[in-house]
């Protein structure tokens, strides 16, 4: 999960959409171009899989084939496995490992990729045509999945479009929902068709770099009333909060999965709760406290209907180690409520983390008593005060 200024190695996205045509060019030329280029980057920062692997397999496509057969084979499946393992191992956020399989399906994989994969590390390595036409497939697979949706993802106002087409979205569903007439109707439809046609053309990475993000500002997933917020200390969630914003979440789990989905969504959760501290001491939230307990209730919610714990039969659709390590590691008003929240909804991980979560509460305790130093994510009990009086009238 990611979080914060990611590093890459490009200089900028000039450069990056230009490799990337340098490695689909016509000439061999180009290619080769674009393949000394992602070696360059690798020399830099660690590269993402679908990069590596398109140099990987476009290398192989431009090197010498007057190897023996039996060499040409043996280098084309080892090329052809890594491919497989290093686009699906992303999509492994379980502690109960999934079958490469149901990885494949969703990512959208051809099938027989897994079953060459399998073939080529535990039976006879296919034969040389097969070998060449799956690497052909390969390279274009990697095209549709990865290399056009990314390009997609890369304008600067890609943001704005998404925080765009989700208020229409939002405006036409309320409206729809206060009067249900066939234009209202006609006009929730479309709403909905922009925003699918919007997000279904960016690559997963736009999810937690844009799209969450906007679901997260006041008017999406937090409303804007705080009288429809959740509370501290139960960061119990709102019935209407949940039941308007259903609608929402299933449409895009439904354009990239409810893994990718809600595990960005936790990861951005986390990192507006929890403020990172390379001290690990007790850092301030700068959330305000009605808005904090929103994004708690966000995370029960999430975990309730999308995770399990290990163990379980059923695989889980996202995973809480990151979200454990970094709120274990920035103690903190809110670090603790998402530690409760973890606990309530898989008790035998809330045996473990109980010590934890107690320690927190008494140094929180013994900061505030002692006073010494403003702590923002203890809350300010004169602000929660009138907080609460405006959710009462």
């Amino acid at each position: 999960m990611s979080r914060g200024t990611r590093l890459v190695a490009w200089t900028s996205t000039a450069e990056y959409v230009a490799v990337g045509e340098l490695l689909y060019s016509e000439s061999p030329q180009d290619r080769h171009r674009g393949v000394l280029a992602v070696k360059a980057w690798r020399a830099r920062a660690r590269v993402p899989a679908a990069v590596d692997a398109t140099a990987t397999l476009v290398e192989l496509q431009l090197s010498d084939s007057t190897q023996p057969v039996s060499q040409q084979r043996l280098t084309l499946s080892m090329a052809l496995i890594r491919f497989v393992n290093s686009i699906l191992d992303l999509e492994q956020r379980t502690t109960v490992a999934q079958s490469m399989a149901v990885l494949a399906r969703r990512v959208g994989m051809p099938a027989w990729f897994v079953e060459l994969r399998h073939a080529c590390t535990h039976e006879q390595v296919p034969s040389l045509r097969v070998l060449r036409a799956a690497h052909a497939h390969a390279l274009v697979w990697l095209d549709e999945h990865y290399w056009r949706r990314q390009t997609r993802a890369l304008p600067e106002d890609t943001r704005d479009r998404v925080r765009a087409a989700v208020a229409e979205y939002v405006r036409a569903r309320d409206t729809v929902k206060a009067a249900a007439t066939k234009r209202n109707a006609s006009e929730f439809d479309a709403a909905k068709a922009a925003l699918v046609a919007l997000t279904g053309v960016l690559h997963s990475d736009a999810v937690g770099a844009h799209v969450v993000r906007v679901l997260l500002e006041p008017g999406v997933l937090v409303p804007t009333d705080k009288r429809m917020r959740a509370k501290f200390p139960e960061c119990t969630m709102p019935s209407q909060l949940a039941r308007q914003s259903t609608s929402l979440l299933r449409l895009l789990a439904d354009v990239w999965g409810e893994s990718v989905l809600y595990d960005e969504l936790l990861s951005a959760i986390c990192s507006a709760l929890v403020p990172q501290s390379s001290e690990g001491g007790f850092e301030p939230a700068t959330l305000g406290p009605s808005h904090a307990a929103t994004l708690v209730a966000w995370v029960r919610w999430i975990l309730d209907k999308h995770y399990q714990p290990a163990g379980s039969d059923t695989p889980s659709n996202v995973s809480v180690d990151d979200l454990l390590e970094t709120c274990l590691r920035n103690p903190g008003y809110y670090s603790r409520a998402v530690l409760k929240a973890v606990s309530d909804v898989d008790p035998a991980l809330g045996r473990d983390l109980r010590p934890f979560v107690d320690y927190m509460g008494k140094a929180l305790a013994a900061l505030a008593a002692a006073d010494a130093r403003p702590v923002r994510s203890t809350v300010d009990a004169e602000e929660m005060r009138k907080e609460e009086e405006l959710m009462q009238t």
